[in-house]
């Protein structure tokens, strides 16, 4: 497997090694179609499916739009993750849940005519993330968890690198090298529980509430009645592209 992913890497440079050939430019001129349709073959190793359209404007620039989806699942390498929280431990990363959804548009500038060669891509993403956060909590000596279920959005800008070749006359492989993006992000979460709470109870989940720190981000969280708690979450979103292998059919 590594020796395929070394080949799909060193594909781009071959590439390029034979632009003065004949066969080469035979190539280039053939593949002229304005549109291309992308699948990201890297995103199915973390349960994503994310599809690409893009579109030639001009001689060197196009213009695209992406489209990523991750049915909602349990996160891997929860344990790490239920170490890395340390003190923030009232958080059980065992039971969470994520499922996300993407719009990534971008511009891309590349250094050949036709969609192809290197390229610098400034995008914008907006992301939905459908999100279970249990919450441990204890009364009367009893572990409890509260369940707390909603959506947080964000909205962020950024910039990628990449590299775009012809495979033949009308299959393409687009690298995605190295990219970053920021911006914000909020949402609401709500917990429904059942039996309803005592008093004390609800003073014990609202405890562990209020003390529920996952910085820099701003959690406020409330217990809103006998059955119900609120959590509003708010803070800067950041962000990776990169390492993306992506077969296309152009026409």
């Amino acid at each position: 497997m590594k020796k395929i992913f070394y080949l799909l890497f060193l594909i781009p440079f071959f590439a390029t090694a034979q632009k003065d050939t004949t066969a080469g430019n035979r190539l280039r001129d053939r593949a002229t179609g304005k549109n291309i349709i992308k699948i990201n073959l890297s995103s199915f190793a973390f349960s994503n499916y994310s599809l690409m359209y893009e579109r030639s404007i001009a001689k060197k620039i196009s213009f695209s739009v992406g489209f990523r989806y991750m049915p909602k699942a349990a996160l891997p390498y929860e344990s790490n993750l239920q170490s890395a929280a340390g003190a923030n431990a009232n958080i059980n990363f065992s039971l969470f849940q994520m499922g996300n959804t993407a719009i990534t548009p971008e511009f891309r500038f590349y250094s050949h005519k036709n969609m192809r060669g290197f390229y610098i891509a400034p995008y914008g993403r907006y992301a939905s993330f459908d999100l279970s956060l249990p919450v441990n909590y204890t009364y009367n000596s009893q572990s409890k968890n509260a369940v707390f279920s909603g959506t947080i959005t964000s909205m962020s800008g950024g910039l990628m690198f990449g590299t775009q070749h012809n495979l033949g006359k009308n299959i393409i492989i687009d690298i995605w090298l190295i990219g970053a993006h920021a911006g914000s992000a909020n949402g609401n979460l709500i917990a429904t529980v059942s039996p309803a709470m005592s008093s004390q109870e609800q003073t014990a989940l609202q405890q562990q509430l209020t003390t529920m720190d996952i910085s820099p981000y701003k959690m406020t969280g409330t217990v809103t009645s006998a059955t119900t708690a609120t959590i509003d979450a708010s803070g800067p979103w950041y962000g990776i592209r990169g390492l993306g292998i992506n077969l296309g059919i152009r026409f």
